[in-house]
């Protein structure tokens, strides 16, 4: 009995350390900003999937390994009024918009993004 105490205190300290995460809502983007080089902002009303400070924003790093590919896929959905939703890993400032205290939801290599109907 104590070692099945033990092991569940084991394991279920790992999910205090867990990260949020998930989809946001799915929305068409309602603006798009290249912020001085370093990537893109998407605005529109995604929620805040990762409960960073700030919501219905969500940024592409340029050192994402497929920006190039992902901001096309950005201005298509834009330009033809087509859904977004996206899967977010991480919040972190981007300090142009606001002070380093303040994080945007950040799409990684480890997120996902889709184009819905």
């Amino acid at each position: 009995m104590k070692t099945r105490v033990i092991l569940f205190l084991f394991l279920t300290s790992f999910a205090t350390f867990a990260e949020a995460r998930g989809w946001s809502l799915t929305v068409e983007p309602t603006r798009i900003d290249i912020e001085r080089g370093n990537g893109v902002m998407i605005y529109g009303a995604f929620g805040n999937p990762n409960e960073c400070s700030t919501s219905n924003k969500v940024f592409i790093e340029k050192a994402h390994p497929q920006y190039d590919k992902i901001y096309a896929m950005v201005l298509a959905a834009f330009a033809s009024n087509k859904k977004l939703r996206i899967y977010i890993h991480s919040c972190k400032p981007v300090t142009w918009y606001a002070v380093k205290e303040t994080t945007f939801n950040t799409l990684t290599p480890a997120g996902a993004i889709n184009i819905i109907k």
